[in-house]
């Protein structure tokens, strides 16, 4: 585990002066880097001090903790949101400052660019005294345009850092919160909602504070410009002000309906996450079902509802832009329009003050002030969501006991004595990384690596669960008698255990049925009472005797005399003689890649795709030609207004030349074209943004389609390589971009573009040679912006991959939270997210940091622009009119925010394009053989079911080593055959090879149809399986048992009845059609273990494949399974692995694997005959009672089976029959 803080680069920020904090000249070695090669995660600065996870989560926790105790004592409902406010009110509040600054510089410009315009309306050649004032005009105004430049980003990079850390401190709660749940609360939320409120609810407070203080900025900038307006154009300034109140409530109208839909969304992506997080964990059993069909269907369900849900809200936020865009249109049509019919005179001076207030006052009213309370009502319903989750049960926190002072890790070193063997195989030793919750590893493997974790602990008492069943018969007396007998023999064991061979070490037994206590005592005690344990070992395994009672002894092993204090030495040699021979190649160690960070640009066919997932070509172009006549009708609206004004002063000269001239144009015309220029704006703007929205939410639903298609199809190894994680975040993250975020963006992207086009193209056609500035700066502006990607882009990426494992992490704690609360290990998770959480946040902090680096520079290129068009205007003044000026000038000062805004839109679609690569990426993996072909097998295959099996290599991946080699044998029609091996001897690859989860070399028959020749499902469905973990899906049970409602009531009961679930099911509040928790963990293992039993039962199937399906069931769940395997299947070919050898000891033949070969095939009885066998060897290890009784099963099995008319010997009396109530012949133990 990595040190918590590792100081990797000192962060500049903390020694940089203020000019290099202004100008963000201290991100400069960073940009430099970033051009000479790819960032790695190395390059990232290290977290501010007071941005540590640790520290802002434990501040708030603080705030928090005193909010709850307040509000239990005046018995109120705690509010996090006064948590919130107490803890970050004072920094917050300075930045107020800021704004209000910033708010002031915008309204003082236009009254300095009214100014400059009444220059040119008197424009007299001789007066130098008034060209100087308008120089003066000119420098302030171009001062104020560069403090804006200077302020805005500083003020936006603070508010971002604040909403940065609020979003920690609430993530390190979540976390901590998540960590203390209790088993009620667990009930009442899912993995799937916790990783929601980590991934999606709190990115709503980095947005939020962004724009909380235009709250109060708004309202006081449109009273102030109310104000200069009443002062410039008298009372119909209020007609146009009048406009803006009313687009208001309309858009916060939009703003609830948005909200209340987008909670609705939320619950649908909720459920789709969900799912496809069980369909990714389980895919295994789903593809052995052949059930992907099913969990298209759910999946597709969930998405139509959840994609129709969007395309409302995006048209309500198509709506909202268009209003945007075309409000200052209104406003200005309305106030002149009033103006102009009130008798008053239109002049170029008082046009462009007008609009230029306006258009300060309009992003803050119409823009950030509904942002705000958009992004605030957003947060409120996360706030509570999160508060919600705050107040769920906790478990009680207990008392650390102070550290015992004994002898501290006593017997640790020997216990490597049982890895060393399988240490041996794994590549890295114990570095090997393990994947995604341990599926590298055997199950036997990973039962051991739980109990070496155990042992470590080194604690006082040890509560083993069963960990002696998912191991074979030599490992398990191996642990037994080297781990659980000698290291922890000084302390007090409690050990739950269904191997009853293990009894006698034990001081104390306790057997338990029905969760009441039947009897307890030690074995001698037993032994005398007449309980007879050995006879319960050696009782012969046919059906009729074995009733095997549920119990648990406990077994408190008793400590052992001094002499038996084994010294090192004696342990060793053993280890040396274990043949390194035995590769463990079951589970082949599948390498996980690292995710691939795709470098460079986004290509041209990413765009491609994307567009034409959504739309035909034709509805493209046409989209392009509505863009186009959207911004043409938007320049000519202003420019008719400037031609106006001329006119208008051209025909006051003339008055004062002559006599009486008609003062009056002919107000019809000049109105009537403005007003229909005015309306097509707005027209266009609507069905501009409609149709944006229309073709790329329909391009993201085409794409989610295609990738959850395409993931269905994906062989099983592509799962074992990427965890789920990493595919989750394709289905949440990525698709969440495109559904919502990235149709958002290009829309405003094409907006501000089409603007900024239009703002440079009427400068230009005013004072034709700015077009020579404009090119250097041209220049630079595209240098810098390819200079700011290389960087950004890494930046971005980073900051991705970077999140990652704060959610790995999230969800591999909730898998694996019994066993994290066992450990004691919540403080070392908890520093373990915490670190995760910097690490991400290093990557966050430079992403907003080296956005404003960009954003002043750009600024910095506009104030130029309006410098150049301010002063190029009065040297040229002989040759402007007052409306050309103002026009460009009034154009030239909307550039300020807009082409900042725009550029880095364009980089933000650059870099949502990384989702939509990553989505296309995964629409065509590579695929598993069809699920159909053409040659489909007869509907009653396989009627015999005989498996050949001829020359059978297998292997996980092309790379991958062999784990079947050369393998043949022949399991004849209706045989049972049992297939056994020490763990890793490849006995679940043969399984894989029967159900092609991958393609096998050589030939399988079946029934004289070779398997690789049909398709997958035709194959899959014909076989049973009852898999190793069994696996709910969260649904109904209906669903769970027949997804496909091929079967009827009865039959669905009839199967229930036979694996006596049919009581647990009807007292369900539904029956069958009762809800299941997530994944079902309501039912315990052995339940699960029968409805999976339950599922093969019903399918009917002639060949029925058990995987260790009882390594963790009691042996009446155990015994009830295999009589029923024995009653139903009878007809059958059945293949179990087994660890149990009495489970298997009665099948017709048995096959021994060792290392992915063929050792031995025969029948049980024959292969005990031979004492140098295998199977002789794992028989004997189980001890001598055991191995007797299993030896006389196998040999009565044998004479039954070949010589049918001897009858039956005397020795063979049934176990029943010696009088006992059968109560106590019942067992259950777990060891």
């Amino acid at each position: 585990m990595l040190p918590v803080y590792q100081e990797v680069k000192p962060n500049p920020l903390q020694g940089a002066n203020l000019c290099s904090r202004v100008f963000f000249w201290w991100l400069n070695p960073l940009f430099k880097i970033g051009h000479k090669r790819r960032l790695e995660e190395d390059d990232m600065y290290s977290v501010l001090p007071e941005d540590r996870s640790q520290h802002l989560g434990e501040e708030l926790q603080g705030f928090w903790d005193k909010e709850v105790l307040r509000a239990e004592n005046d018995a109120q409902k705690p509010s996090l949101t006064r948590a919130i406010i107490k803890c970050y009110w004072k920094s917050y509040l300075v930045l107020g400052i800021f704004t209000l600054i910033e708010e002031s510089a915008k309204v003082i410009q236009p009254i300095f660019l009214g100014k400059i315009i009444n220059y040119f309306e008197n424009y007299d050649p001789m007066d130098s005294v008034a060209l100087n004032t308008a120089y003066a005009y000119a420098t302030v105004l171009t001062v104020c345009t560069l403090i804006l430049a200077i302020l805005h980003h500083l003020y936006f990079y603070h508010v971002q850092c604040a909403g940065m850390r609020l979003r920690i401190a609430m993530c390190h709660m979540i976390y901590r919160k998540a960590l203390r749940l209790s088993n009620m609360a667990m009930g009442k939320t899912t993995t799937g909602q916790i990783v929601n409120l980590l991934s999606n609810d709190v990115n709503k407070f980095d947005q939020v504070t962004v724009f909380l203080h235009f709250l109060w900025a708004g309202p006081l900038q449109a009273i102030a410009v109310t104000a200069l307006l009443w002062m410039e154009i008298g009372i119909s300034c209020l007609a146009g002000m009048a406009v803006l109140i009313i687009l208001l409530p309309f858009q916060s109208c939009f703003g609830k309906l948005f909200s209340s839909l987008r909670s609705k969304t939320a619950t649908f992506t909720d459920a789709r996450i969900r799912t496809m997080n069980e369909v990714i964990t389980g895919i295994r059993i789903i593809k052995m079902y052949a059930w992907e069909k099913s969990f298209s269907d759910l999946v597709t369900n969930l998405r139509k509802k959840e994609i129709s849900k969007i395309l409302r809200s995006s048209y309500l936020r198509g709506m909202n832009l268009a209003s945007f865009f075309s409000a200052s249109k209104i406003i200005v049509f309305v106030t002149f329009t009033t103006y102009v019919l009130l008798g008053n005179v239109i002049t170029a001076s008082r046009v462009f003050v007008a609009v230029t207030l306006y258009g300060a006052v309009r992003l803050t009213v119409t823009l950030f002030f509904p942002a705000a309370i958009e992004k605030v009502s957003e947060a409120i319903i996360s706030i509570r969501r999160i508060q919600n989750f705050l107040l769920l049960d906790e478990i009680s926190q207990r008392n650390r006991q102070p550290p015992s002072d004994g002898k501290k890790m006593v017997h640790v070193q020997d216990f490597t004595a049982f890895w060393d063997k399988d240490l041996q195989l794994l590549e890295d030793g114990d570095l090997t990384v393990i994947g995604d919750r341990g599926t590298t590893l055997s199950g036997g493997q990973k039962a051991r690596v739980n109990l070496a974790r155990a042992v470590y602990q080194d604690a006082d008492i040890y509560l083993l669960d069963d960990p002696l069943s998912a191991v074979d018969a030599e490992v398990s007396r191996h642990l037994f008698e080297l781990c659980i007998c000698q290291t922890l023999h000084e302390k007090i064991t409690i050990l739950v255990t269904h191997q009853l061979q293990y009894l006698k070490a034990a001081s104390q037994i306790l057997i338990l049925k029905d969760g009441k206590m039947v009897q307890k005592g030690t074995y001698t005690e037993f032994l005398k009472s007449g309980i007879d344990f050995g006879s319960l070992l050696k009782k012969d395994n046919e059906e009729s005797e074995q009733l095997p009672v549920p119990g648990t002894p406990t077994l408190r092993n008793r400590t052992f005399s001094e002499s038996s204090v084994w010294s090192q030495q004696s342990s060793r040699p053993s280890l040396k003689d274990g043949a390194v021979e035995t590769q463990d190649t079951e589970n082949v160690p599948v390498t996980l890649s690292d995710e691939n960070r795709s470098e460079g640009k986004v290509g041209f066919q990413a765009y491609k795709n994307y567009f034409r997932a959504g739309a035909h070509w034709i509805v493209i172009i046409f989209l392009i030609l509505l863009n186009t006549a959207a911004q043409v009708a938007y320049v000519l609206q202003d420019w008719w207004l400037s031609y106006w004004a001329n006119q208008q002063s051209m025909l006051n000269v003339t008055v004062n030349g002559g006599g009486n001239i008609t003062k009056k144009l002919d107000l019809n015309w000049y109105l009537g074209i403005y007003s229909g220029l005015t309306a097509a704006t707005v027209l266009f703007g609507i069905a501009r943004s409609l149709l944006v929205f229309y073709v790329l939410v329909n391009s993201s639903q085409t794409l989610h389609n295609k990738m959850f298609e395409s993931i269905l199809k994906a062989p099983v190894l592509f799962f074992d390589r990427n965890p789920i994680g990493r595919i989750l975040n394709r289905f949440s993250k990525d698709i969440g971009h495109l559904d919502d975020l990235l149709p958002l963006t290009v829309l405003d992207f094409i907006q501000t573009l089409l603007q900024v086009v239009g703002v440079v193209s009427v400068a230009v056609a005013v004072i034709p040679w700015i077009a020579i500035p404009l090119v250097p700066l041209g220049i630079v502006f595209i240098f810098l912006r390819r200079y700011f990607l290389e960087t950004s882009r890494d930046v971005k990426r980073l900051e991705s991959t970077t999140r990652s494992p704060v959610f790995s992490h999230l969800s591999s704690s909730l898998q694996g939270l019994w066993t994290i609360r066992a450990y004691k290990a919540e403080e070392r998770c908890q520093e373990l997210f915490d670190a995760h959480q910097d690490l991400h946040s290093e990557a966050w902090f430079l992403f907003l940091t080296t956005s404003r680096w960009f954003a002043v520079r750009l600024d910095a290129i506009c104030a130029m622009f309006v410098i150049v068009v301010a002063f190029g205007s009065l040297i040229l003044a002989k040759t402007l009119d007052a409306g050309q000026v103002g026009l460009a000038l009034s154009y030239a000062l909307t550039l300020m925010g807009m082409f900042q805004w725009c550029v880095r839109q364009s980089a933000e679609v650059e870099n949502m394009m990384i989702s939509v690569e990553r989505v296309i990426e995964y629409t065509d993996l590579e695929k598993e053989a069809p699920w159909e072909c053409q040659k489909r097998p007869p509907p009653t295959w396989p009627h015999e079911g005989v498996i050949i099996f001829d020359n059978v290599n297998f292997m996980y991946s092309l790379d991958g080593p062999l784990v079947l080699k050369h393998l043949t044998a022949l399991i004849k029609s209706r045989e049972k055959v049992g297939i056994v091996g020490r763990t890793g001897a490849g006995k679940s690859s043969l399984i894989s090879a029967l159900f092609r989860l991958s393609e096998p070399e050589g030939k399988i028959w079946i029934d004289k149809i070779l398997t690789t020749e049909i398709g997958l499902h035709d194959l899959r469905k014909k076989m049973s399986i009852i898999p190793q973990e069994p696996v709910l899906f969260t649904g109904t049970m209906r669903k769970n048992l027949d997804p496909f409602n091929e079967h009827t009531d009865e039959e669905l009961w009839n199967a229930l009845q036979e694996v006596q679930l049919k009581e647990t099911i009807e007292d369900l509040p539904g029956k069958m059609d009762t809800e299941l928790a997530e994944s079902g963990s309501n039912f315990s293992v052995g339940q699960r273990q029968l409805v999976c039993l339950a599922r093969a039962i019903l399918r009917k199937n002639q060949i029925l494949i058990i995987d260790e399906a009882t390594a963790n069931v009691d042996p009446r769940t155990d015994e009830l399974i295999q009589k029923k395997i024995r009653e139903k299947f009878a007809h059958c070919t059945v293949l179990t692995i087994a660890h149990r050898l009495n489970t298997i000891i009665d099948s017709d033949r048995i096959m021994v694997l060792d290392s992915g070969r063929l050792k031995e095939y025969d029948e049980p009885y024959v292969l005990l005959q031979n004492k140098e066998s295998l199977f002789y060897k794992m028989v004997q290890q189980l001890g001598k009672a055991e191995a007797a009784a299993l030896t006389e099963t196998a040999k009565q099995v044998y004479f039954k089976r070949n010589y049918p008319h001897i009858g039956h010997t005397d020795h063979m009396v049934t176990n029943t029959s010696n009088g006992q109530p059968s109560t106590l012949t019942i067992f259950e133990t777990a060891l």
